[in-house]
């Protein structure tokens, strides 16, 4: 009985000192006895700094996209390089012809040359017919040279460097040319 009698004293002393140090409230306000009141008066300030918000939102949402991307981007290089490994050489039958991806050893690598890149074969003949655009390019521009070249020394009418006219009048003026010609000849001296 003696040590219950104990137990309890130091147990109620106990809750009597942590009863008055800490404030209770009654009807939402606040009371405390181990505080001092003051009235108000002294340098009570708050110190102006800017906003940390955009900062905050910034390391945020670096946080959630990156572990958005690295946690499956991890799991899956590690799922790929523990679990099926990198490709080993064995020889070709006579029948099978391998494709363009599996010559990759790494299966990601395999992967990515299968579904995002271009077969090269593929790359190689896109490449030829450009090419061959430009040849036929080529040629059409040689040909409109030739044509210019020979509207030239034929003088005829409808070329690019002629200035449009009345047609009547400049066949005209060729028949006044031809018949003149005819009359006086080659040998013609103003």
């Amino acid at each position: 009985m003696v040590c219950w009698s104990a137990l309890g004293r130091s147990f109620g002393i106990n809750i009597v000192k942590n009863h008055l140090k800490t404030p209770y409230t009654s009807k939402n306000v606040a009371f405390s006895t181990s505080t001092v009141l003051k009235a108000g008066h002294g340098h009570q300030t708050m110190a102006m700094q800017p906003s940390r918000w955009q900062w905050d939102k910034f390391k945020d949402m670096f946080h959630f996209y990156t572990m958005i991307g690295l946690i499956p981007v991890g799991a899956i290089i590690f799922y790929c390089n523990v679990f099926i490994g990198p490709a080993t050489l064995t020889p070709i039958p006579d029948d099978y012809h391998p494709k363009h991806w599996e010559y990759h050893r790494h299966p990601i690598t395999r992967f990515i040359a299968r579904y995002v890149h271009n077969n090269p074969q593929q790359d190689y003949e896109k490449f030829l017919h450009f090419v061959d655009e430009e040849k036929q390019r080529i040629k059409m521009r040689e040909l409109e040279k030739k044509i210019i070249r020979k509207m030239g020394e034929r003088k005829d009418y409808q070329a690019y460097y002629y200035r449009p006219m009345v047609n009547k009048y400049l066949r005209i003026n060729k028949q006044t040319g031809e018949e003149l010609h005819e009359r006086l000849g080659d040998n013609f001296k103003e």
